[in-house]
């Protein structure tokens, strides 16, 4: 048997996280956290929102975290007359740099046979990182 040697830790230094409130994208949190424990990687947790509660989400992450690795959140405001979720994280995305992006499927997409949801769907096709979709 060989010695591991940690090629992910350079692989996935910078992770994004797609967070919506839904069991799925904390289930992608799990994931993001669980890379920053083993590998030391840098988590940014982003928020996509028209009207939303800044500090209820903030407080629901930070409950699911638990001061188990550091993290920084980022909340993306957008008017749905102008853009969309979907929109703004790709914007996002485009302008800083992430090894990977996580993010829960939650799978409520018009077409029921695809099992995955808009936002997720558009992301994964149109990222210019690697997308990890976690059900």
């Amino acid at each position: 048997m060989t010695e591991p040697t940690y090629t992910i830790s350079f692989w996935l230094r910078k992770i994004a996280v797609l967070v919506d409130g839904s069991e799925n994208s904390f289930r992608a949190l799990e994931l993001a956290l669980d890379f920053a424990m083993r590998y030391g990687s840098q988590i940014t947790v982003i928020h996509a929102c028209e009207n939303c509660n800044e500090n209820g989400i903030g407080e629901m992450i930070s409950k699911r975290v638990n001061g188990r690795a550091n993290y920084e959140l980022k909340i993306l405001k957008y008017s749905s007359k102008d853009s969309s979720a979907a929109n703004e994280i790709l914007k996002y995305l485009s302008e800083n740099t992430y090894d990977a992006v996580i993010m829960g499927a939650r799978g409520q997409s018009i077409n029921s046979e695809l099992n995955i949801g808009s936002v997720a769907m558009s992301v994964a096709l149109n990222a210019t990182t690697t997308v990890i979709l976690v059900r």
